[in-house]
C-alpha cells in the first residue's frame, strides 16, 4: 500500500461535507486516490467497476442509509460518518460490520482524525485477512490430521494418563471432521459417536452397533470385528438398509478407558461416489456398443446396397417369370428390412447423417397426433398437454418423429388390457443442482421436454438398467428387435440431449426427452431443388470405391442410363486415371472411408486436375472428413448407403444439373 496512492471511495450527498472532504486532502496533501458518490444508487454502480482500499460513507443519505450498502462493501473496511452525534447509531453500524465511525461537527474538526482512522481501518482489514488465513490454514491443518488417524491411534498405547489427554485431544478433532466416526467395545456397546453420525443415525447411548446402524437383533454376518480386536486394521464398503447410504469405513483397534481393545470405525458417505461411478460404466459400455453397433452398420451397408441393387437389376430383366421375380423380390424386401435395422443401429450410436431444422414440437406432435391415435388402438386414451409458449428446438424432424413413435410403441406394449398414454410439453432451465438429484451427467442450461407416460405394466430397477441397450427386450421370441429405446437414446444424444426415466412395477412408466432450446430469432434452413423426372446422361463420371463388388453395381447402374464410367478401387488409383485420362471428367462418386487414403483427401488431390468435376461422397455412417456431429458440412454432396439404384442415378443428375456455387 505504500507504494501506491489509498483508493478510498466517500459516499456523502451533503455538497458542504464533500467539498470540505476535498479540501481537506488536498491541504494535507494525503496520499488518496478518491472517487465521491453522491447516492447509494450511484455508490452501488461506482463499486462494480472500480475496486477500492477504503469506503467512507455518510448514515444517512437522500436515498437510503449506509446500513442498505453494507452487503455490498462487505469484503471491504467501512467508516461510517454522521452528524446527528449519536453514538447508538455508530455502534449499530460496528455490529453491522463497520471497521469505524467518525461524528462530524460544525467545524468539521473530525476530519483531522480521518488519516489515522483509514489507517486504523486498513490495518484491521489486513488483521481480518490474516486470522482468516491462519484460520484456513488451521482447519487444513485438521483435515490433513485427520488422515493420519489410522497410524497414529495404533501408535498411541501410552499410559493411562496421557492416553486420556490424547483421547480430549481427538474427540476435539472428531467433533470438527466431516466423516463419520464410532467407537466400541468388544461386546458392540457404542462408546462414543462423532456429530455427523448422530445427525444420520440419532442418539446412541445404551445401543448395540448393529441396532443403531443397520436395525438388526444381532451381529452383522459380514461384519469383520473379531480382526480390528485383533489388532488389524480392516477397510470395507457397507450399505446401511436403514438410511440407504454406502459408506467406505476404516476400522481400527483403539484402548478405551478400562484398558480393554476396542474398535474406532471412521464412516466416508461415498453413496453419490458410487452412483457416479455406475453412471460412468455404464456410459462407457454403452459408447463401446455404439461404437461396435457403427463399425457392424457400416460393413453391413455396403453389403446390403450390393444385395438390394443386384435385387433391383434383377427385376429389370426378369419379366415373364412371376415365380423368380417373387423370390427376388422377397430377397429385396430382406435387404430392405436389414437396412432399416442398420439404420436404427446407427441412430443409437450416433452415426446417423441428420438435418436439423428448428422445430416447433407442439406443431410436429399435432400433424403426427392422428397416426399415433391409429398406432395405440381405441382402448387406450391419448391425452396431449402441450406448453402454450413452447421453446423452439434444432432437430431433425424424421429423427424426433422416430422418438416420438418409437415411445409410444414402447408404451402401448406395456398396455395391453388398455390404458392411457399422455404426452406433455414444457420449457425447462436446469441447473447443475437437477442433474445430481437424478443421477444424469452435468449439462444446465434452457431445454425443450416432452414426457411420454403411461399407465403401463412398468417396469423394475434390474430392467432399468438395461433398457437403453440395443438389442434388449422384454418381450417373447419374434416380438421385437430391441432397438427401440436404443434408437431413441441415440437419436436424443445425437441433438445434444439427454433422456430420464421413472418406472416403477405396476405404477406405469414416464419417459423424460430433454433437448436443448435454440435461440429466438433463429430460422430454419431449406434448400429447395428442382425435381429430377429424366435421370439419363452422357458425362464421364469416375467411381471410387474400395469394394468390388459395389463398385460394379454403380457402374453397371449409371451405364444402364447412359454415362460414361471410369472406376478406381482406391485414392492412388484414381489420381493415376485423372492423371491419363485426356477428356474432362464431370463427376467423381467416392466412398468416404477407403485404405491408405480416404474419399476427402482424394477428391482435394484431385482438384487441380480437374477443377470443374463435381463430388458425392457415400457412405454408410458419419465421418470427421465430411460430417460434424451428424450435420453434413455445407457445400458437400451426400448419399447415405444403403442406396437404391434409382436413387443413385438421381443424385448423379441432380449434382450435374445444379448450378456451381
Amino acid at each position: 500500500m505504500k507504494d501506491r496512492k489509498i483508493r478510498l471511495l466517500l459516499v456523502e450527498d451533503d455538497k458542504v461535507d464533500q467539498m470540505a472532504f476535498e479540501r481537506f486532502v488536498r491541504s494535507k496533501e494525503l496520499p488518496y486516490d478518491y472517487t465521491i458518490a453522491g447516492s447509494v444508487a450511484k455508490a452501488d454502480k461506482i463499486i462494480k467497476s472500480i475496486s477500492f482500499d477504503v469506503i467512507i460513507v455518510d448514515y444517512m443519505l437522500g436515498d437510503g442509509t449506509s446500513f442498505e450498502l453494507f452487503d455490498l462493501f462487505k469484503e471491504l473496511p467501512v467508516i461510517v460518518t454522521t452528524g446527528t452525534g449519536n453514538e447508538e447509531v455508530a455502534v449499530e453500524a460496528m455490529k453491522l460490520g463497520a471497521c469505524d465511525y467518525l461524528i462530524k461537527d460544525p467545524e468539521d474538526n473530525y476530519l483531522k482524525t480521518l488519516p489515522s482512522t483509514v489507517e486504523l481501518a486498513l490495518k484491521r482489514k489486513q488483521t481480518e485477512k490474516e486470522l482468516q488465513n491462519y484460520h484456513d490454514r488451521l482447519e487444513s491443518m485438521v483435515k490433513e490430521r485427520t488422515a493420519q488417524l489410522e497410524a497414529e491411534i495404533v501408535e498411541r498405547k501410552q499410559a493411562e494418563d496421557a492416553l486420556k489427554l490424547e483421547r480430549n485431544n481427538l474427540r476435539n478433532i472428531f467433533e470438527a471432521i466431516e466423516n463419520g466416526i464410532y467407537i466400541v467395545n468388544q461386546q458392540h456397546d457404542i462408546q462414543y459417536v462423532n456429530p455427523v453420525l448422530v445427525k444420520d443415525f440419532g442418539y446412541y447411548e445404551g445401543r448395540k452397533c448393529y441396532e443403531y446402524f443397520h436395525d438388526r437383533d444381532e451381529v452383522c454376518p459380514w461384519c469383520k470385528y473379531q480382526d480390528v480386536f485383533a489388532g488389524k486394521n480392516v477397510r470395507r464398503e457397507c450399505y446401511s438398509f436403514k438410511n440407504e447410504r454406502t459408506y467406505d469405513m476404516i476400522g481400527t483397534p483403539t484402548t478405551l478407558p478400562d484398558g480393554s481393545i476396542g474398535k474406532l470405525e471412521i464412516f466416508r458417505d461415498i453413496t453419490e461416489q458410487k452412483k457416479l461411478e455406475a453412471q460412468f460404466r455404464q456410459a462407457q459400455k454403452m459408447e463401446a456398443i455404439g461404437t461396435l453397433a457403427g463399425g457392424v452398420a457400416h460393413d453391413f451397408n455396403n453389403i446390403l446396397t450390393i444385395i438390394i441393387g443386384n435385387a433391383q437389376l434383377a427385376l429389370m430383366d426378369v419379366i415373364k417369370n412371376e415365380s423368380l421375380r417373387k423370390e427376388i423380390e422377397e430377397i429385396k424386401t430382406a435387404g430392405d428390412r436389414a437396412a432399416s435395422l442398420t439404420r436404427q443401429l446407427l441412430a443409437f450410436s450416433r452415426k446417423q447423417i441428420i438435418q436439423p431444422k428448428v422445430l416447433d414440437l407442439n406443431e410436429l406432435l399435432t400433424d403426427i397426433e392422428k397416426m399415433l391415435g391409429r398406432l395405440i388402438g381405441e382402448d387406450i386414451e391419448l391425452l396431449s398437454v402441450p406448453e402454450p409458449a413452447l421453446w423452439q428446438l434444432e432437430a431433425d424432424p424424421g429423427q424426433i418423429e422416430q422418438v416420438i413413435m418409437n415411445l409410444t410403441i414402447n408404451a402401448k406394449d406395456a398396455m395391453p388390457m388398455g390404458g392411457k398414454l399422455t404426452i406433455e410439453t414444457d420449457n425447462m432451465d436446469l441447473d447443475e443442482s437437477y442433474f445430481c438429484e437424478h443421477s444424469i451427467e452435468k449439462h444446465p442450461g434452457s431445454y425443450v421436454v416432452m414426457a411420454v407416460s403411461d399407465t403401463g405394466s412398468g417396469m423394475d430397477k434390474e430392467t432399468l438398467k438395461h433398457i437403453f441397450e440395443p438389442f434388449f427386450t422384454t418381450k417373447k421370441v419374434g416380438k421385437g428387435t430391441g432397438l427401440g429405446l436404443s434408437t431413441v437414446y441415440g437419436i436424443v444424444k445425437q441433438n445434444n440431449g439427454f433422456i430420464w426415466v421413472y418406472s416403477e412395477p405396476g405404477q406405469g412408466t414416464t419417459f423424460k426427452v430433454y433437448l436443448p432450446r435454440i435461440k429466438a430469432g433463429a430460422e430454419a434452413k431449406a434448400k429447395e431443388q428442382t425435381p429430377v423426372d429424366d435421370l439419363s446422361g452422357s458425362e464421364t463420371v469416375l467411381i471410387v470405391e474400395d469394394d468390388d463388388s459395389l463398385r460394379k453395381l454403380a457402374r453397371k447402374t449409371l451405364q444402364h442410363h447412359g454415362y460414361k464410367i471410369l472406376e478406381a478401387e482406391n485414392g492412388e488409383g484414381a489420381l493415376r486415371i485423372c492423371k491419363e485420362h485426356e477428356g474432362p471428367i464431370q463427376l467423381m462418386i467416392t466412398d468416404v472411408v477407403m485404405p491408405k487414403m480416404g474419399g476427402k483427401e482424394t477428391a482435394e488431390r484431385l482438384q487441380p486436375l480437374h477443377p470443374q468435376m463435381k463430388v458425392i461422397y457415400m457412405s454408410g455412417y458419419t465421418d470427421d472428413a465430411i460430417v460434424h456431429h451428424g450435420v453434413l458440412a455445407p457445400g458437400l454432396n451426400f448419399i447415405e448407403k444403403p442406396f437404391t439404384l434409382e436413387g443413385l442415378a438421381r443424385k448423379v443428375r441432380e449434382v450435374l444439373d445444379a448450378e456451381n456455387e
